[in-house]
């Protein structure tokens, strides 16, 4: 969840983001953070008029996160789109294995407990889960002619994230990396398939729309 940082109003949203993931939402009582914290119940009113506003700063926190280890350095690390794609993956999986085995998805934590009785925080969670969508339609676009042209991109882009955050609830719910590590191999041999032949790519085209060209073969990625 990102390291601990020194201002009060810091303090409180990553120790709250800590609670929150060991306890839920609804068992983590203000007093609790405020102490844990090293804060005062005058500081925790100051920044956070309510519980849900914190909560709501706590999403926020959890998006800066992704960008600033997770979706930043795939970018700086890989100069192909699919190769990004997957520095995207192992970095999310060593972020898991570092917290420990019921650390799991946040987004998803947070969408189960609290999303329906709070539509504020359920709208930011939206918002996340939209801009990781588009994060991965972009690069799934800039493909050149490696994937098919009919391709709906916009569809594999939600495939991806949500069998990534799919993968890291199995984790957390079986103590085990290994349905992350099975999701993502089975979306290697996706990729694989789409740039190899045309068949499954009618699959996952757009409504109304035929396949007329075969994807040319790029391996780099699939040497992992």
């Amino acid at each position: 969840m990102g390291p601990r940082k020194t201002t009060t109003r810091a303090r409180l949203i990553t120790t709250a983001a800590e609670l929150f993931r060991r306890q839920g939402y609804a068992q983590t009582g203000v007093n609790q953070i405020i102490q844990e914290a090293n804060a005062t119940s005058g500081s925790f009113y100051h920044f956070f008029p309510a519980k849900e506003d914190l909560l709501l700063a706590v999403v926020d926190h959890i998006a800066e996160v992704f960008e600033a280890e997770i979706f930043g350095p795939a970018a700086a690390r890989s100069d192909d789109p699919i190769s990004e794609i997957f520095t995207i993956l192992d970095l999310y999986r060593r972020q898991l294995d570092d917290e420990g085995p019921t650390f799991g998805s946040p987004l998803v934590s947070f969408s189960a407990e609290i999303s329906e009785n709070h539509p504020q925080v359920r709208a930011r969670l939206a918002e996340v889960f939209s801009s990781w969508t588009a994060r991965i339609e972009h690069l799934v676009q800039t493909t050149d002619k490696r994937l098919p042209p009919t391709l709906d991109r916009a569809a594999v882009a939600q495939l991806v994230v949500c069998a990534m955050e799919g993968a890291a609830l199995g984790a957390r719910l079986n103590h085990s990396l290994a349905p992350f590590d099975a999701t993502v191999s089975q979306l290697k041999t996706f990729f694989g398939l789409l740039e190899d032949r045309e068949e499954p790519a009618r699959m996952m085209t757009a409504p109304g729309r035929t396949v007329s060209a075969t994807a040319p073969r790029a391996v780099d990625w699939r040497s992992w």
